[in-house]
């Protein structure tokens, strides 16, 4: 059969699949006995129509069957909430996934939970107080219980997945990390060449991190470490490290620590999104992850 880069519809999925006990059913049988299927299932970074995201670096790089689900913008809580980890779950049951990939927790940082976190500063309609700095800002952040709440998020869909993976062994989970913010206080600029025409009376959105805590940090340099310790030392090196540790051999974390590109103005599209050339310097450390916990018999369907 012939390849295809992903989908992003059950629809279009089960088109791909064919019937139980079809040719086409047979074919695919076949071909993802050297070949993965793989799912991405997660907030913008692999959701976002505008432009290559992650999950669409990566699986462009893939001999496989590839499924993309998810929601710009989304909370853990909201992305593996209850019911939508039951949904998947079923799904990944029902359907010879190799690989789950999760993409999570970035914009529960970010916007109006700031905002909430930090209503002492945020909240016109108190006295507003003096700013502080990064450290402060982190332990006040920490206090909220914010990132626990999102290493249970992530709980509940890999308990989920474990589930799966006693009757298929091979299945495996990777998630991934985030790089240092480096355009504090950049917006999104939207044009008519990603989403058309209503780009003429909403040309730019964001910022996200800048636009809440302007009100709370001293400048845009204690707004990048405040931002670099809350997704590097919060849930790279607490959430994603505490689930590997709890989940060892079953859920990996890719390491994007290689990837320098990222001091640079032009990797980045926003100021919490990479651009798409930004996303494919991504999409190599992250496949070689992929790569990694295939089966050996699939594992060179796999590029960089």
């Amino acid at each position: 059969m012939s390849t295809m880069s992903w989908v992003t519809s059950w629809e279009a999925w089960r088109g791909v699949m064919g019937h139980a006990g079809s040719r086409q059913r047979r074919n695919v049988t076949d071909f993802l006995s050297t070949h993965p299927a793989v799912l991405y299932w997660g907030d913008s970074w692999f959701s976002t129509p505008l432009y290559l995201n992650l999950a669409r670096q990566s699986a462009r790089r893939i001999q496989g069957l590839s499924m993309i689900v998810g929601k710009p913008g989304a909370e853990a809580a909201e992305l593996f909430s209850s019911r939508e980890v039951e949904r998947i779950g079923e799904r990944v049951q029902n359907n010879p996934f190799d690989v789950v990939c999760l993409s999570a927790g970035g914009n529960d940082c970010l916007h109006d939970r700031l905002a909430t976190v930090f209503s002492a500063w945020t909240d016109g309609t108190l006295p507003r107080r003096k700013k502080i700095g990064a450290a402060e800002a982190y332990r006040i952040f920490e206090d909220s219980r914010v990132l626990e709440r999102v290493q249970a998020a992530y709980g509940r869909a890999l308990e989920r997945l474990k589930q799966v993976r006693a009757h298929r062994r091979h299945l495996r989970v990777v998630g991934h990390p985030y790089v240092p913010i480096q355009c504090v206080g950049r917006k999104a600029v939207l044009d008519t060449s990603n989403i058309g025409l209503i780009a003429w009376v909403k040309d730019s959105v964001g910022p996200w991190l800048w636009a809440p805590m302007k009100h709370v940090l001293t400048d845009q340099t204690e707004a990048s470490e405040f931002a670099r310790q809350m997704l590097e030392d919060g849930f790279r090196d607490g959430v994603l490290a505490n689930l590997q540790q709890q989940y060892r051999g079953f859920f990996h974390v890719a390491d994007f620590s290689g990837v320098q590109e990222w001091r640079r103005e032009d990797f980045w599209n926003d100021e919490i999104h990479p651009g798409e050339d930004g996303f494919g310097r991504l999409a190599s450390p992250f496949n070689r992850t992929l790569r990694a916990v295939l089966p050996a018999a699939k594992q060179a369907a796999v590029s960089d």
